[in-house]
């Protein structure tokens, strides 16, 4: 186990802070910058949350995308991460983002679809400056991806915290009562915030796993994560449930007894989260004399809540227009009285993009999974103890999202798709951490240029027509529907396109 936690950042801050001064860290630094702000703040305070995340998002990955064109040292970078990848999976990439453009560009509304496209194209340029820099600066980069996890959930913890007490205090003098649904903070529906749960959660005991050496201090490192544990719980997501499940059975599969001491912890904080809840939440505000409101879904937890509809409905897109799909982010063209995407990634794939990369993408998908559990078991018991548990964690963090993602919008959400982009980005550059040089080709070079400028060029004229008047679009919009009428979150809080 590490040294205690002063004596060993005492030791390692400073070269931490040589690291993060290199132009490659730069877009790992703001890709965490953003991500740790997403759930805390307010970005647009005149605008839904969704809104104002989406834009900080595309002003972060805009950041990112400068500093790879401008910086040769994070260019060569990246490209050495691409090449490190073996050649299927690059001409998978490749075949999928052209039969999208195809697609896009035979779409009802092309300057949606290529926007689609283009912020499709750009998060993976994200996920790889990751992946490059995390190949580059090696293992000591992991301990910071799980201080920002950490220190992200700590901080909405405390805003969550503050928001209970504020409830216990004020509400009786005003007649008030007890609302779950104020704990959660900072996303325009609970469900996206439990996104978010299923890739931060894994993380959360680590520190405890590592500085905890007193049981003060390990108790205090484990608040954070049982409070986190107590709002999964309260918050009625059962998406959030099955993922941190299939997560945790990967890691028992695949993690060796490292993985399984660590998920061992998770059932711990699981059940701290659990005495959180009954105390806090069903116990606390009862000697209040206060009214409580639960998001509690036990009366339909085995219902699709409407899902069958969108999937069948994705279904009869794909089987229609098999080729090329209906053009990305056009089931929101389609309108219906559910949702805006399919809650389904595979599905959603099939349907906008055409059954072909939507094959190409599920098979990358999966076989990179199984290639991320393969190395988890592998080096199970091998190197540091620290890292052993970190392995585990990620594993169980995008085993987790990838199960969400069949049955919600985790690869639709601004802050989700940058933490996948974030964490994904980070396992790649974890297995193929070889310091070989493997030189690009100059047609692949100027390619993947010339795709990067593209991207960002579409996606700017994509967002600029509404970026300037969302508030003003949602009005209208909303001023055509009955009163009461429910917004469906696609790119935009108004996620239906062309109206």
């Amino acid at each position: 186990m590490k040294p205690q936690f002063t004596s060993y950042f005492g030791g390692k801050f400073a070269g931490w802070l040589d690291i993060l001064r290199q132009p490659l860290s730069w877009p790992l630094l703001i890709v965490a910058l953003y991500l740790f702000l997403a759930p805390n703040i307010d970005f647009a305070f005149h605008l839904d949350s969704h809104d104002g995340q989406r834009i900080a998002q595309l002003a972060a990955i805009g950041l990112s995308v400068l500093v790879l064109l401008v910086s040769s040292r994070v260019r060569m970078a990246f490209e050495g991460t691409w090449t490190h990848l073996p050649l299927w999976s690059r001409l998978v990439l490749a075949a999928v983002f052209v039969l999208g453009l195809v697609s896009a560009l035979q779409a009802p509304l092309p300057r949606w679809a290529l926007l689609e496209w283009g912020i499709s194209l750009l998060l993976l340029v994200a996920a790889f400056t990751v992946a490059a820099a995390r190949r580059e600066l090696g293992d000591s980069m992991d301990i910071l991806l799980v201080l920002l996890c950490f220190g992200t959930a700590l901080a909405y913890a405390v805003t969550s915290c503050c928001i209970y007490i504020a409830m216990l205090l004020v509400s009786p003098a005003y007649g008030l009562g007890f609302d779950m649904r104020e704990l959660y903070t900072g996303f325009s529906n609970i469900r996206f915030f439990g996104y978010v749960q299923t890739m931060l959660l894994p993380f959360l005991l680590l520190p405890a796993l590592y500085w905890g050496v007193t049981r003060v201090r390990c108790l205090l490192l484990c608040l954070v994560p049982a409070i986190w544990w107590m709002l999964a719980i309260g918050s009625g997501t059962r998406g959030t449930w099955v993922a941190l499940t299939v997560g945790i059975l990967a890691v028992l599969w695949f993690g060796g007894s490292y993985g399984r001491r660590w998920a061992l912890w998770q059932s711990g904080g699981f059940l701290g989260g659990l005495v959180f809840y009954v105390l806090l939440v069903l116990g606390l505000p009862q000697l209040f004399e206060l009214q409580v409101s639960f998001l509690h879904r036990t009366g339909d937890i085995i219902s699709l809540s409407l899902r069958e509809v969108i999937w069948s409905l994705a279904v009869q897109f794909s089987s229609e227009n098999p080729w090329f799909g209906i053009g990305p982010m056009h089931f929101a063209y389609w309108k219906n009285e559910v949702a805006a995407h399919p809650h389904n990634a595979v599905l959603q794939w099939f349907a906008e993009w055409g059954v072909p990369a939507g094959l190409l993408l599920a098979g990358l998908w999966v076989s990179s999974g199984f290639a991320l559990a393969e190395y988890t078991r592998r080096m199970a018991d091998q190197r540091e103890i620290w890292t052993r548990y970190f392995r585990a964690a990620l594993l169980a963090a995008l085993t987790g999202a990838s199960a969400q993602a069949m049955v919600d919008g985790v690869m639709v959400m601004p802050v989700s798709q940058m933490l996948l982009a974030l964490l994904a980005g980070w396992a790649v550059g974890m297995m193929h951490c070889s310091r070989l040089r493997l030189f690009i080709g100059s047609v692949e070079r100027v390619l993947l240029l010339l795709s990067i400028v593209f991207a960002v060029i579409v996606v700017i004229f994509g967002i600029a027509p509404e970026i300037g008047n969302l508030a003003e679009r949602q009005k209208t919009y909303l001023e055509g529907l009955q009163e009461g009428a429910r917004l469906l979150p696609r790119f935009w809080t108004q996620g239906w396109i062309g109206s």
